[in-house]
């Protein structure tokens, strides 16, 4: 956990002032290159979102066999991590001894 220093929110002084006693600088070109990046990562999502609306135009069916192949893989895998509670009556027979003859269990009730 960060300890309060010279520097945190409590000193005086502009945020500026304060940052630049930490020593962090943004630069120009270091915002452009951020803002270039995030222009080509947006432009590369739209692309793969035209490119996937295109496909599934072309192949609908297709597309619904896929979407419900995932939906069900997905669902039983959700469905395989979490176990049921076990009930009342299965506890009890947890509890019961073993009784898997008859000429046994009769021994026990004499």
């Amino acid at each position: 956990m960060v300890q309060p220093g010279p520097s945190d929110y409590r000193s005086s002084g502009s945020s500026a002032a304060g940052a630049s006693e930490r020593g962090e600088h943004s630069s120009p070109q270091a915002l452009d290159r951020v803002r270039e990046k995030a222009q080509e990562m947006g432009d590369a999502a739209r692309t793969a979102a035209d490119d996937l609306a295109h496909t599934i135009r072309q192949h609908p069916y297709a597309s619904m066999l896929i979407a419900a192949g995932l939906a069900f893989s997905l669902g039983a895998l959700w469905k395989m991590g979490r176990s049921r509670p076990i009930s009342r009556l299965e506890a009890l027979r947890a509890q019961l001894p073993d009784l898997s003859r008859a000429e046994e269990f009769l021994r026990r009730l004499r």
